[in-house]
C-alpha cells in the first residue's frame, strides 16, 4: 500500500520513511480474464473518503499506529479507548464533515468528502490506480503523495492517534489471464437459453465438486453429521460481496437458511452482483448446515467504489455477537513491481489489525484465507486461522494446490502461513484448468456467471446460476463451518483451542508446492511434506478427527 507523508511525522511505526514509498506497496494478486462492467463504468475515483480512526491509549500514552512492534492478544488490550474519548472524537469530528459509519472495540470508522478531509488535515490528495486487470473491489481512489503536508487540528490531537483512507483489497477466487482472450470450448454446457437457476448443478465433462456432499465428504464432515452435530447454536458471519440466498432454488432445496446485514455503503441484502459471496457460502452449508449463518454484505451496487471498507465489515460484523467470522479477502503486503515481502506493517492496516486482535481475545475465531499467490494480510497475523489449500483429486491423492499461497511472514515473526489447508484447485496452465474445481451456486448473468462460462469455459452457461471456480476463498469458509462443528460440541473451546485440535488432527499432505508467486523472488515455492510448516501448513482438515479430539 502506498502511503501518505502524514504516517511519518514524528510517529513512524512500521520503519523508515522510504520503505513506505509509493513504489513499494501496491497488493497484486492473479490478474482477472477481463475488467468487470461495473469496474469500466466506475474508472474515476469517488470523492466521497472512508476513513479508519485509531484512539491514543487511555493512560496518555501513544496508540497503536505509533508502535513499532506488532501488538498480541495480551498488548492490545492496554489500547481499548475510553468510551467518553471516542464519543468526543466522533463529535468532534463530525463538526469538520465526518460521518460515522462503524465503531469496534478500539477503532471507528468515518466517511467524509475529499474537500473535508484535505481541509481537516491540511493535506493534499491525488488519485491513485491499482492494477486493473487484478481483483480489486475498485480500482481508483485519493491518497495523500508521500511529500503530502499533514498537520492534526489541535481539538483532534489530545483526542485520537491517527486517521487512514483505507485502500481497496482483494477477493481470493482471482483469475490468471489468458493473453489471446480466446474463448475456451464450453463442452457439456448447460441448455441453451436457460436463464431461471437449477437447484441441481449442470453436467460437465471434467472433474469437479459438488456442494454439499462432495465438500462434506473429503473433509470427513460427514462423520460428524451423523454424530447429530451440524454447528447448532453457532453463529458463523460472513463477510463478502453479497448474499442472494433468496434467489436460487438450490439454498431452499437444501435447507439452508440465512440472514443478511449490510455494512455502510452496502445496498440491497438480497443481491449478488459479483456472485463471490453466493457461491463460496455454500462451503459453510456444506460443512455445518445447522449452523446460524449471517451474511455481511460489503458490496454496493449502483456504486462499487462506495462498497464498505474491511474496517467497517469487521466492524459490522462483531455487532452480531459472531462465534465465527469467516472473511476470504485481503490484502497483499509486496512491494510495487517486485516479488518481495514487505517487512512491515503498512499504517493504514493497523486499525483492522487490533479490531481483527481485541476480537480474538474475546473469543471470537477468526478464519482469513492464505491468499493465491499473495503475501497476505490479515491471513499473515499469527492469531487467526489461515486457511490454505489442498487439491484432492478423482482418486483421493492430496497435493499442495500450486494456487494457494504459503511463505513466512516478514511482519510477524516465526509465522508461518497458512495454518491448515481446506479444498483447493490447481493454477495449472492446463486447458481445462484445474481451478475449476467447486461447482458453486450464483446469482445468474452475474459476473462470475458470465467470466467463468465466457472466458473460462467451465461448461455451464453465462445465465445458468452455475460456476466452477475455486481459490482459498473456498478454503476459509470451509475451514469457519469446521469450527463451527468444534465450537457447537464444546462452546467452551477458545480459538487458540480450536487452532491446536486442526492442526494437530489434520492429514498430512506429503505432495505438491504452493504458488510461486507467494515466494521471495516468485520464483520458490514452498514444498508439502512433514511437519507443519510447508506449503500445505499442517495437512487438509479433518472434521471427525479434529470432533473427536474435542472433550
Amino acid at each position: 500500500m502506498a502511503l501518505g507523508s502524514h504516517f511519518y511525522e514524528g510517529h513512524e511505526r512500521r520503519g523508515p520513511r522510504q520503505l513506505q514509498s509509493r513504489k513499494e506497496a501496491i497488493m497484486y494478486a492473479y490478474g482477472l480474464a477481463r475488467q468487470s462492467r461495473r469496474s469500466r463504468q466506475f474508472g474515476s475515483p469517488s470523492e466521497e473518503l472512508r476513513i479508519g480512526v485509531t484512539f491514543r491509549r487511555p493512560d496518555g500514552g501513544p496508540g497503536p499506529t505509533k508502535i513499532d512492534a506488532p501488538l498480541s492478544l495480551e498488548s492490545v488490550k492496554r489500547f481499548l479507548p475510553d468510551a467518553l474519548v471516542m464519543d468526543r472524537a466522533i463529535y468532534e469530528l463530525g463538526k469538520l464533515g465526518f460521518r460515522l459509519t462503524g465503531r469496534g472495540r478500539l477503532t471507528v470508522s468515518m466517511r467524509c468528502r475529499l474537500d473535508s478531509f484535505e481541509e481537516t488535515f491540511g493535506t493534499t490528495l491525488a488519485e491513485r490506480q491499482v492494477n486493473t486487470r487484478e481483483n480489486y473491489a475498485f480500482h481508483t481512489f485519493y491518497y495523500p503523495d508521500v511529500d503530502a503536508p499533514w498537520k492534526f487540528p489541535p481539538t483532534l490531537a489530545e483526542l485520537i492517534d491517527d486517521a487512514y483512507i483505507q485502500w481497496p483489497q482483494i477477493y481470493m477466487a482471482p483469475r490468471k489471464s489468458t493473453p489471446s482472450r480466446k474463448r475456451v470450448s464450453r463442452k457439456g454446457s448447460a441448455v441453451a437459453g436457460q436463464t431461471k437457476p437449477s437447484a441441481r448443478p449442470p453436467k460437465v465433462d471434467y472433474y469437479h465438486l459438488k456442494v454439499p456432499n462432495d465438500i462434506a465428504y473429503l473433509l470427513n464432515a460427514k462423520k460428524v453429521h451423523r454424530a447429530r452435530t451440524t454447528g447448532k447454536g453457532i453463529r458463523v458471519v460472513m463477510i463478502d460481496t453479497g448474499f442472494a440466498h433468496g434467489s436460487h432454488p438450490f439454498f431452499a432445496a437444501h435447507g439452508f437458511k440465512s440472514t443478511v446485514d449490510l455494512a455502510p455503503g452496502a445496498v440491497n441484502d438480497t443481491t449478488d452482483l459479483m456472485g463471490h459471496g453466493t457461491g463460496e457460502s455454500t462451503n459453510i452449508f456444506s460443512v455445518a448446515p445447522g449452523a446460524t449463518f449471517i451474511g455481511v454484505k460489503i458490496d454496493n451496487d449502483d456504486d462499487p467504489r462506495k462498497r464498505a471498507s474491511m474496517l467497517e465489515a469487521f466492524q459490522t460484523a462483531l455487532q452480531h455477537r459472531p462465534h465465527i467470522i469467516s472473511v476470504s479477502k485481503g490484502s497483499d503486503l509486496r512491494y510495487e513491481k517486485s516479488d518481495r515481502q514487505l517487512p512491515r506493517l503498512p499504517r493504514s492496516l493497523v486499525a483492522l489489525e487490533v479490531e481483527i486482535l481485541a476480537a480474538v481475545a474475546s473469543g471470537i475465531t477468526v478464519v482469513f484465507s492464505a491468499g493465491n499467490g499473495q503475501f497476505a494480510f490479515p491471513g499473515m497475523m499469527p492469531d487467526v486461522i489461515s486457511a490454505g489449500g489442498v487439491f484432492v483429486d478423482q482418486n483421493g491423492n492430496m497435493r499442495a494446490s500450486d494456487l494457494a499461497s504459503a511463505f513466512d511472514s516478514n511482519i510477524y515473526s516465526g509465522r508461518h502461513v497458512p495454518d491448515f489447508c481446506g479444498l483447493v484447485g490447481m493454477k495449472s496452465d492446463a486447458v481445462p484448468p484445474e481451478d475449476r474445481y467447486i461447482m458453486l451456486p450464483v446469482p445468474p448473468k452475474c459476473e462470475i456467471d458470465e467470466i467463468q462460462s465466457e472466458d473460462w469455459g467451465d461448461g455451464t452457461r453465462p445465465d445458468d446460476g452455475w460456476a466452477a471456480f475455486s481459490g482459498t476463498s473456498a478454503a476459509a469458509p470451509q475451514i469457519a463451518g469446521v469450527c463451527a462443528l468444534l465450537k457447537a460440541k464444546n462452546p467452551d473451546l477458545t480459538p487458540s483451542d480450536i487452532k491446536a485440535i486442526l492442526r494437530r488432527t489434520a492429514r498430512q499432505v506429503l505432495e505438491g508446492n504452493s504458488n510461486p508467486k507467494s515466494s521471495e523472488g516468485g520464483k520458490t515455492p514452498q514444498k508439502a511434506g512433514p511437519g507443519d510448516d510447508g506449503a500445505a501448513g499442517a495437512g487438509l482438515v479433518d472434521a471427525f478427527r479434529a470432533y473427536q479430539e474435542v472433550i
